[in-house]
């Protein structure tokens, strides 16, 4: 089971766009997709089967596997796969970008009275998205999918026909840095992010922490790097805050302080920032300064799977699966378990409702546990060594080998 989790950099985020949400559905696609199998024919658990292939509910991350159930689900005149077959049109994901085909599959989502499909096409005829940019229309369309329940609708309403905000000194300075981390000049970017950072800006902290850590146009050090996320922690940036937890859960710049590193996943699950609670999820699935609870773990999971979060899904579809073990946390765990020759007995010595203070604790209940699956196992393998003795003697055989 991977272990891995990686720290994010905020410039690395992509800006949030208004499109067709599927989270809603996803509840209901992951208690049928088990069911469902490799061909469906009803529109419903074909738009399921796309979900599952685009966010990894059940099947390997494939956007172009996704596109095709999309299609023959929207085909059917599913509104809400039209909706999405017409994201990734407009994105080109899985699919070659085709803003014309993208306002088609928008129309006719928005035909059904579906709340998504009016607003993406409001939005296509506000932007020009495969269709000629007309405020009126998309004020129209705004409005309708308003009536049908969408808050973004009312949004892009109250924002309709207005500039853009101004453009702070600030955020012009952090644009630049953004433009030469990205043109990979990370010594001129790390300079714009040190002196912001210097001036309170959470996301240049955040940022200047990120390359500090990995050595980025500043020389690595990872003391500075938790100095720089805890600053911006403090101010409630959800990436510095499960960045910093990671931290403190590997000991890196800091002394191992799980009760921290706990503390700071669950601030960051909070704000619904999808990597803090998928970190918080693993938290709980083993018992990391918080008692060891599988279904809170998969509640976790799955806050942060229906974000599109791929390890949480997977994760999370592990753990759902009767007789499977929690697994573990690291490759050194994993070495330490099978280096005692651990097997199925760990289903037996799960920690449900432990808690480990640190990873001393956990690798001392690990290797007790290996301890007593080589004590069991043993005693399998004499029974069975009996059995075999005793059925070679009833037989009248000769030889018969005692255990």
């Amino acid at each position: 089971m991977p272990v891995a989790l990686l720290f994010t950099a905020f410039i690395m985020m992509v800006p949030a766009v208004v499109h067709a949400d599927p989270n809603e559905d996803f509840a209901v696609c992951r208690r049928t997709i088990i069911q469902i199998g490799s061909d469906p024919g009803s529109p419903a658990d074909q738009y399921c089967l796309g979900l599952s292939h685009a966010f990894a509910l059940n099947h390997k991350k494939n956007r172009a596997e996704a596109a095709k159930w999309f299609r023959k689900a929207a085909d059917q005149n599913h509104a809400p796969a039209q909706t999405v077959l017409g994201y990734l049109y407009e994105r080109g994901d899985g699919v070659r970008a085709n803003p014309a085909e993208a306002a088609k599959w928008y129309r006719k989502a928005a035909d059904q009275n579906n709340s998504d499909g009016l607003l993406n096409l409001g939005r296509a005829y506000e932007h020009g998205i495969g269709l000629s940019k007309d405020i009126g229309q998309a004020r129209t369309y705004y409005q309708k999918a308003a009536t049908a329940g969408s808050r973004d609708a009312q949004q892009a309403l109250a924002g309709l026909g207005k500039g853009p905000e101004p453009v702070t000194a600030a955020q012009a300075k952090f644009d630049e840095g953004v433009r030469l981390y990205k043109a990979k000049d990370f010594a001129g970017a790390a300079k714009i992010f040190q002196k912001l950072a210097d001036q309170g800006n959470p996301n240049a902290q955040l940022q200047i922490g990120y390359q500090y850590l990995y050595g980025e146009g500043v020389r690595q050090d990872s003391d500075a790097a938790v100095h720089w996320y805890r600053k911006s922690a403090d101010q409630g940036n959800s990436v510095a805050q499960a960045n910093l937890g990671k931290m403190y859960e590997d000991a890196i710049g800091v002394r191992e302080d799980w009760a921290e590193a706990a503390r700071w996943y669950l601030k960051s699950a909070e704000q619904g920032y999808a990597e803090g609670q998928f970190s918080l999820g693993r938290a709980y699935q083993f018992g990391i300064a918080v008692p060891q609870s599988r279904q809170d773990a998969i509640r976790w999971f799955d806050k942060a799977g229906d974000q599109g979060h791929d390890q949480a899904n997977y994760f999370a579809n592990d753990l759902k699966q009767r007789n499977r073990y929690i697994g573990f946390r690291n490759e050194q765990e994993h070495a330490a378990v099978v280096g005692n020759k651990l097997r199925g007995v760990m289903l037996n010595v799960e920690p449900a409702g432990r808690t480990f203070r640190n990873s001393a604790e956990r690798m001392a209940y690990l290797r007790q546990a290996g301890k007593q699956a080589d004590s069991e196992e043993a005693i399998l393998r004499l029974e069975s060594k009996n059995r075999d003795y005793k059925a070679c003697v009833d037989s009248g055989a000769s030889g018969c080998i005692p255990p």
